[in-house]
């Protein structure tokens, strides 16, 4: 059974299914109003300042996210030890 071809409001694609949209993941996405992205953008404030465990686990993932490779640690360069220097106990002493 045909149904009447349609425009889909979504990708603007013709179509002859049964429906307003072409597939179900045109149908699935939805325009949100401006009030709807106010509430949600409250909720979620809310939320990441609350201090529960998944929520700072959602600020470690996205800070990871924006900086994904950190800059790697170059240890200080040491000067070889000379002909009158020893280490003991992890210490550089001098004989006199």
């Amino acid at each position: 059974m045909a149904y009447k071809e349609k425009i889909c409001p979504k990708c603007n694609v013709t179509h002859n299914k049964r429906g307003e949209y072409c597939s179900r993941s045109c149908g699935n996405q939805k325009p949100h109003t401006p009030e709807t992205l106010a509430k949600l953008s409250i909720t979620q404030s809310i939320h990441m300042n609350s201090g529960h465990d998944s929520a700072q686990s959602s600020i470690y993932s996205f800070t990871q996210a924006q900086h994904p490779t950190p800059e790697p640690i170059i240890p200080p360069t040491k000067s070889p030890i000379k002909s009158n220097q020893f280490v003991q106990d992890g210490d550089i002493w001098e004989e006199v």
